[in-house]
């Protein structure tokens, strides 16, 4: 984990880049911690009374920033745009305007993910093999060919037509040099 000195610094730039494109001068008390529990990069939790904003609390996990320490910066400023969107009482989600502030305040859209077991299913039309991160409780199917079987008239959804699990595999970091993936939450 980083030292509360020096979070403590990123929090305020990030804060600082963030007012300056949402023209935020000043910001209330956004405390930020760290939470082992996350599953994923951080989280703005916010507390909203109607339209009416009352606190907020930035929640990052330290396991995450453990594999990746450069993403930092760019996720800080990705739950302070949502802090500061709440602040001025418009819509706080993954919008074009949450997009728009954090390309221009420098954040990340997206965070990567945590190595871990990756579910690999086959599909026994087109025998394309996918990945998942969780395994499905229920039967899946490839959408390429749900599609092509809607086009001619087909029932997509049958038993034999569904994803099969061919096996697990452990699939580590990204390297360094990787650019994050596309899993905003």
């Amino acid at each position: 984990m980083l030292a509360p000195q020096a979070l403590a610094q990123e929090t305020e730039r990030a804060l600082a880049s963030v007012g300056r494109v949402l023209f935020l001068p000043q910001w209330p008390d956004v405390p930020v911690r760290w939470n082992r529990r996350l599953r994923r990069a951080g989280r703005a939790v916010i507390d909203m009374r109607g339209p009416r904003f009352v606190s907020a609390v930035i929640e990052l996990s330290p396991t995450y920033f453990e594999v990746y320490p450069q993403d930092l910066a760019g996720i800080l400023i990705h739950e302070a745009v949502h802090v500061g969107l709440a602040i001025q009482g418009r819509p706080f989600g993954h919008g074009p305007e949450f997009h728009r502030a954090c390309g221009e305040a420098g954040g990340l859209l997206h965070s990567r993910w945590l190595p871990g077991r990756v579910f690999r299913y086959a599909c026994p039309i087109c025998e394309t093999v996918l990945e998942r991160r969780r395994r499905t409780s229920d039967s899946r199917w490839c959408a390429d060919c749900v599609g092509r079987a809607e086009a001619v008239g087909t029932d997509a959804y049958t038993a034999h037509r569904a994803l099969k699990l061919i096996g697990t595999v452990f699939k580590g970091p990204e390297g360094a040099e990787d650019a994050p993936r596309p899993v905003c939450e």
